[in-house]
């Protein structure tokens, strides 16, 4: 592929999603929306330092996402998704539940103002009615509304001629469950099982929709002793769980496959998941020993292959099929309450530099990512300016150029045929010029020059005619 070709290639991976996702509301033959083949991820906002939506959006993008999930119809962020192509997951806040669920008009009302402002062109496909309602007794008084809200906005959405575009559900922690272990006894709690569960099962059968299940590793295995690392991680060799005729390697795998037990005993054999939430701390406190960055980075990056393989799709009790799936979170959200790790689960530090170096398209193996920050430097060398590595593959490289141009479109204008910088047009030249921009930017905040191995500091001034690089 020659320079230009290919940098024009790089540029159009910045706005289009292009690899592999269905159409857009495609229904499969069961009468589930197809599911494209690309990661989701949670769009949180608790933060006083995050960037505008616009910013995040781009960011996304160039990530390669293909879903977003947002804890509130965020109106500014609703309209920076418009017109991405991205699926968009809304939710009904947990205050608004009983109001929601209080009739028919409200429901109408809520979608009105929420939803049909910024839909289709935000292409919105699934609105949850609120989120972990279930854990402890905080909002103990919104169950009862839960299943007339899930039914109210489910009408609303028919009457705006919006049936089968856009499905309903909520989102649950697995402590529903009163047992989980072995997996083929899972089991919902007593207090919610025949009252709650199976009205709100039957409901989302029937609409051809899924249950969002927050599933996290990290939380099970901080809280047990019996737990293994490797197995809590995606990584277990030997530490493995024999359910029956059935063989878990990871722990994930068993959770979900105790939530499918769980359904099949009140009757639901083919109920379908979507992990809403999951992820694992780059950091904590002195007790949440594993919370840190490469644990992290393994985690997700191990999770994001699993999803996306071709071969080991769904579980061993429910091969085959497709989960769609969230990582939890975007960004870091300084605001979030509660223990150090709660406000570092995020992709990206809320100057949009990466926490770890992460290929949400599943194709880089472990083995191929430059080591972590909190463990070795990230970045060869010493000096002022951050550029190519000319020794490394054209497809890091090509990485690196989209990840850097994705995070300020500025960085890369200089680069463009007849800017300063454009000659001589080649992914080595054009990646030194857009890792350098990019480090100059972000390396007061923590941002690296490794970009997976292809970046290298320098004290070379790389300037040369009227390319001049800053430092």
């Amino acid at each position: 592929m020659s320079p230009p070709l290919l940098l024009s290639l790089c540029l159009t991976l910045l706005t289009c999603q292009c690899h592999g996702q269905a159409p857009l509301n495609a229904v499969s033959a069961d009468g589930y929306a197809q599911q494209s083949r690309t990661l989701g991820i949670n769009y949180g906002t608790l933060g006083d330092n995050l960037p505008s939506p616009a910013d995040a959006v781009a960011a996304i993008k160039a990530m390669k996402i293909g879903r977003v999930k947002l804890f509130s119809p965020n109106a500014d962020i609703l309209t920076a998704l418009a017109n991405t192509g991205m699926e968009v997951v809304v939710a009904v806040p947990n205050e608004e539940i009983v109001a929601v669920g209080a009739s028919p008009a409200a429901a109408t009302a809520w979608v009105r103002l929420h939803i049909s402002p910024y839909h289709p062109e935000a292409n919105i496909v699934v609105i949850l009615v609120g989120n972990e309602i279930f854990t402890g007794t905080t909002f103990q008084s919104t169950w009862t509304s839960l299943l007339p809200a899930t039914q109210n906005l489910h009408a609303a959405i028919e009457s705006f001629g919006w049936s089968g575009q856009i499905r309903i559900s909520t989102a649950v922690a697995l402590d529903v469950l009163a047992s989980s272990f072995p997996p083929s006894a899972g089991t919902f709690r007593s207090d919610i099982a025949t009252s709650f569960v199976r009205p709100l099962l039957s409901f989302l059968t029937k609409t051809n929709s899924y249950l969002f299940v927050n599933v996290y590793p990290f939380l099970t295995y901080s809280s047990s002793s019996d737990i293994n690392l490797s197995y809590a991680m995606f990584a277990s060799t030997t530490d493995n769980v024999v359910d029956g005729g059935l063989t878990y390697t990871n722990l994930m795998d068993a959770q979900l496959d105790a939530v499918y037990a769980a359904a099949t005993k009140l009757g639901f054999t083919s109920l379908r998941i979507a992990i809403g939430e999951t992820g694992w701390p780059s950091a904590g406190d002195s007790t949440e020993v594993a919370a840190t960055i490469d644990n992290a980075a393994n985690y997700n990056r191990r999770l994001v292959r699993k999803i996306l393989s071709t071969t080991q799709i769904g579980t061993p009790a429910r091969p085959g099929v497709f989960i769609p799936t969230y990582i939890f979170a975007l960004f870091n959200e300084n605001l979030k309450p509660g223990v150090s790790s709660e406000r570092n689960w995020g992709l990206l530090h809320p100057n949009l530099s990466p926490v770890y170096a992460i290929d949400l398209t599943g194709q880089i193996y472990d083995s191929q990512y430059s080591p972590n920050s909190n463990s070795s430097p990230l970045q060869t060398g010493s000096g002022t300016w951050c550029i190519s590595n000319e020794n490394s593959d054209p497809v890091t490289l090509e990485n690196g150029l989209n990840f850097a141009c994705g995070a300020d479109v500025e960085f890369c204008k200089a680069i463009q045929p007849s800017a300063s910088c454009y000659l001589p047009s080649t992914i080595v030249s054009h990646a030194a010029w857009a890792f350098n921009n990019y480090w100059q930017k972000y390396k007061g905040a923590g941002g690296s020059c490794s970009f997976s191995g292809a970046g290298v500091l320098t004290s070379t001034d790389p300037s040369y005619g009227a390319c001049v690089f800053p430092h």
